[in-house]
């Protein structure tokens, strides 16, 4: 087949629509499929393909949100290189430019179109209008969702979170329950160089022998990190021989700094800042557990390739996301400070033999959530939404 998947968020910035797009890519590829990525670029005023396959879209940027951007929804030269390409099925990621382009060119070459739902935007609102503005923001925002949702042949989404937002919008498009799949391959500790763990915590002044928490994500306030340092302090004594790493950056980074300085526990708190993609692989070596307070996750890829390294996971309940977590198989979903600090402390207490067991369940819960696993999931889709009327 020949499949267009359709994003406004890509390189140089990381993230996991971004991830999962190249995860699927390598599938379908792997696979023998033709694979055309239409992504945003603000950067850029002219069409152009770049060397890995990527058809690169004029947009503008959006400042409020991370700097993204979004191609203007509609270009004949898109459309035509598009229809060169003869795809058989367009899969859309994104509701913004591309989505409304995605739409139009399924409509007009006459192809089927899948959505995927990557983000329930009611946690994202507060980055587009002030608060009064909020219900009739979320409205507009339903209202957009439902319209692409409904030209869709099918959609889908990682977790139920994706199916209850879709229902809350009044989708009446079939939904599949697709999982997010990690680039196994990239997230494989025999794939490390030697050293490179005692490397990365002598580079942050990690003190020997402290268990190393590591959060990865955009420091927004969706992603909870100030609850998550609120855990910490009061689950955690100053003088215990625990670490948390914080991976990642964002407009929350300068305050979330001040506030480990106030409530006094910057000494086992270490931000690193934006790290690679290509490094990520070395900071969850150098780490031994996943840490995370977000609840606004439809399915997080960075506890996938903690998972891939072989970390147990803390994760704050979150129901509509809990089969993530299975307690004492690949972690523990924690309700209180008091219960992530017992669950953290028994982490630390662990033998050598009991960590390798740990490591194994973890790796093994992810085994069957590589490209190709993704990849073959949706072909069978595309393939339904080829003969659906």
């Amino acid at each position: 087949m020949n499949i267009a998947l359709l994003t406004d968020t890509w390189h140089p910035y990381t993230n996991g629509v971004i991830t999962h797009i190249e995860v699927l890519a390598e599938g379908l590829r792997n696979l023998g499929h033709q694979v055309l990525i239409l992504a945003s670029d603000p950067h850029t005023k002219h069409h152009f393909i770049d060397q890995e396959g990527v058809l690169h879209c004029p947009g503008f940027t959006l400042k409020r949100i991370y700097g993204y951007g979004i191609a203007f929804p509609f270009s004949f030269e898109r459309l035509k290189i598009l229809k060169a390409f003869h795809p058989d099925v367009i899969h859309i990621h994104n509701e913004f430019g591309m989505g409304t382009f995605g739409m139009l060119a399924a409509r007009k070459l006459k192809i089927p179109m899948v959505y995927t739902l990557h983000t329930a935007y009611d946690d994202y609102l507060h980055y587009l209008a002030p608060k009064p503005f909020m219900p009739i923001s979320k409205a507009l925002s339903h209202g957009y969702v439902r319209f692409l949702a409904n030209y869709a042949r099918i959609t889908t989404g990682p977790s139920e979170k994706a199916a209850a937002y879709l229902k809350a919008t009044k989708v009446t498009s079939p939904f599949y329950y697709i999982p997010n799949s990690v680039d196994l391959q990239r997230f494989d500790t025999n794939n490390l160089e030697p050293g490179i763990r005692q490397k990365i915590r002598h580079q942050y002044k990690i003190p020997d022998g402290h268990l190393t928490a590591i959060f990865v994500g955009r420091l927004g306030k969706e992603k909870s990190v100030e609850t998550l340092l609120d855990l910490w302090k009061s689950s955690i004594q100053p003088n215990d021989p625990f670490h948390l790493m914080i991976v990642g950056d964002g407009p929350e980074r300068d305050h979330l700094e001040q506030n480990v300085t106030d409530i006094g526990i910057a000494h086992q708190i270490t931000f690193t800042g934006k790290i690679p993609y290509e490094n990520m692989p070395q900071y969850y070596a150098a780490s031994d557990v996943f840490v995370s307070a977000s609840l606004t996750e439809m399915m997080s890829i960075s506890l996938l390739e903690a998972q891939a390294m072989g970390l147990p996971v803390l994760q704050r309940l979150d129901q509509q996301s809990r089969n993530q977590v299975i307690d004492k198989v690949n972690g523990f979903v924690y309700t209180s400070a008091a219960d992530f600090g017992t669950h953290l402390k028994t982490f630390g207490q662990l033998s050598s033999l009991e960590w390798l067991d740990w490591q194994t369940r973890c790796r093994n819960h992810v085994a069957r959530q590589g490209a190709e696993d993704l990849a073959n999931h949706l072909l069978e889709l595309y393939r339904q939404a080829c003969i659906a009327k």
